[in-house]
C-alpha cells in the first residue's frame, strides 16, 4: 500500500515539476524569440531611414557602396509598379525567382517572415515616398534570420536538456523525500495496527472468561448462588476489567481525535492530593504499604481537576501494584516560580532498563503476567502522557530494577 502511495507521490511530483519547467521554458523561449525578431525589425527600420536619405534611388543602385552600414545579412530589393524586380543590393544576392518570393501584395508597410528551404528571412516592404512614373515604386529590405534561429535552436535543446534533467532529479528526489515523508505515516499505521490487534486481544480475554463461566453456570441450573459464587465473582471481575479497558480505549480514541477538552480552572492541588491519598489509605493498609505525602502549601495549579485526579490515580495505582508488603510510596508536590513539580516515588520492583523507552506505548507492559493478574491494561501511562501534554507539561520516569520507580510531573502554573 505504501509503495503504491510512494509511486503516486513521485509521479505527481515529477508531473508538477515538468509542467512548471515547461511553462517557464516556454516563456523564456517566447520572450527570447520576440526580442530577436524585434531587434531584427528595428535594424530593418533603421535601414529604411537611411534609404530615405538618398535623393535618387537610381544612383543608389549604380553606386558600389550605397549603404556604408549595410552588412552581409541584409539585402535591398527594388520593385517597379508592375511588380518587376528592378535591382538588388548587393547584386545577385538572390535569383529573380527567389526574389519574387519576398514580394508582398501592395498594402503599405509590411513586415513578414519568409522561409525558403532551411533558411528564414525577415522582410520589410514599404512604398517609395519619392516615386515617379517608371521609377522604383516598392522597396524591400531582407535580413537573414539564420543566426537568430540558430540561437533559438540552441536554446530549445538546452531547454529540453534542462527539463529532462529536472524531471529525472525530481524523480530521484521524490523517491527519497516520499520515502522520508511516509516514515511517520508508516509508523503511525503500524502502531494503529498493533493497537487494534492488542485491543482485540485484551477484549477477547475477559470476554472468553465470561463466556466460559456463563456456560458452566447454565450447565448446572439447580445450583444455588452460594455454590457458584466463585464463577460469579470471576464474571464480575472480568466485566469490570472489560469496562475499564473500554473506558481507557474511549479516552485515548477521543484524545487522538481532539474530542476531549480540558476544562481549566484553579485547582487546589494540596487538598486534591490529600483527598486522593485518603482514598488509597485503606488499600495501602491492607497491603501493608506506607503511603506519605509531602506538600507545599498553598499550592494552586491551573488545569482540569478531573484529569489531574485521573492522572494521580493512575500513578498511585501503578505504584501500589508493584510495591510489595512493607514497601513505601511517597507523593510530593511543590512550586518553583511558574512551574509546579509533582513526584510519585515507590521502592517496589522497579522497571528494567530495556522497558523504559516503551512505557508510554499503548498496551505495553514490562511484566505482562503480573500486570494482567493485577487487572492492568497497559493504557494507564499512555493516558497519563496525554493528560500531561494537554496541560502543556511533561512526564518522566526513572527506575531501577529491584530498587523502585520515580515518576516526575512538571506543570506550568498557568495555561500555555
Amino acid at each position: 500500500m505504501f509503495n503504491k502511495v510512494r509511486r503516486r507521490l513521485v509521479i505527481l511530483n515529477a508531473v508538477v515539476i515538468f509542467i512548471v519547467l515547461a511553462m517557464l521554458s516556454s516563456l523564456l523561449y517566447v520572450h527570447l524569440r520576440y526580442r530577436l525578431y524585434h531587434d531584427t525589425d528595428e535594424v530593418l527600420k533603421m535601414a529604411q531611414s537611411r534609404i530615405a536619405g538618398f535623393r535618387d534611388l537610381s544612383n543608389m543602385l549604380r553606386s558600389d557602396h550605397p549603404d556604408p552600414e549595410q552588412d552581409e545579412t541584409t539585402t535591398y530589393l527594388f520593385w517597379d509598379g508592375e511588380g518587376n524586380l528592378i535591382g538588388q543590393l548587393p547584386e545577385q544576392s538572390f535569383s529573380t525567382d527567389t526574389a519574387l518570393l519576398f514580394k508582398a501584395a501592395p498594402r503599405g508597410e509590411t513586415i513578414m517572415t519568409v522561409t525558403i528551404g532551411n533558411h528564414s528571412f525577415r522582410v520589410f516592404e514599404f512604398p517609395n515616398a519619392r516615386q515617379n512614373p517608371g521609377s522604383i515604386v516598392t522597396i524591400g529590405i531582407v535580413r537573414s534570420l539564420d543566426d537568430a534561429n540558430s540561437t533559438l535552436r540552441t536554446l530549445l535543446w538546452d531547454i529540453c536538456s534542462v527539463i529532462i534533467a529536472g524531471v529525472l532529479i525530481s524523480v530521484l528526489a521524490g523517491l527519497f523525500l516520499a520515502g522520508r515523508a511516509l516514515i511517520p505515516i508508516r509508523n503511525s499505521w503500524d502502531k494503529q495496527q498493533r493497537f487494534v490487534a492488542d485491543a482485540s486481544h485484551e477484549l477477547r480475554t475477559p470476554n472468553a472468561v465470561i463466556h466460559a463461566q456463563t456456560e458452566m453456570l447454565l450447565r448446572q441450573p439447580d445450583h444455588t448462588i452460594d455454590q457458584e459464587s466463585a464463577p460469579i465473582a470471576l464474571i464480575l471481575k472480568e466485566s469490570k476489567r472489560m469496562n475499564k479497558l473500554l473506558d481507557d480505549l474511549l479516552t485515548l480514541a477521543r484524545s487522538d481525535s481532539n474530542q476531549l477538552l480540558i476544562h481549566r480552572a484553579a485547582v487546589p492541588l494540596g487538598s486534591l492530593i490529600r483527598e486522593i491519598v485518603e482514598q488509597f489509605r485503606l488499600l495501602t493498609s491492607i497491603r501493608d504499604v506506607d503511603l506519605s505525602a509531602e506538600l507545599q502549601e498553598p499550592l494552586t495549579l491551573w488545569g482540569d481537576e478531573g484529569r489531574i485526579r485521573q492522572l494521580l490515580l493512575i500513578l498511585l495505582d501503578n505504584a501500589l501494584k508493584y510495591t510489595s508488603s512493607s514497601g513505601r510510596i511517597a507523593i510530593a508536590a511543590r512550586s518553583e516560580g511558574q512551574l509546579v513539580y509533582i513526584s510519585v516515588t515507590d521502592n517496589g520492583s522497579g522497571i528494567a532498563d530495556e522497558d523504559l523507552p516503551y512505557l508510554f506505548e499503548r498496551f505495553y507492559r514490562g511484566d505482562k503476567a503480573r500486570s494482567r493478574a493485577e487487572g492492568g491494561t497497559g493504557l494507564g501511562l499512555s493516558i497519563a502522557q496525554w493528560i500531561m501534554n494537554a496541560h502543556g507539561g511533561s512526564i518522566r520516569v526513572d527506575s531501577k530494577l529491584g530498587e523502585g520507580t520515580k515518576v516526575d510531573l512538571l506543570f506550568p502554573r498557568r495555561a500555555r
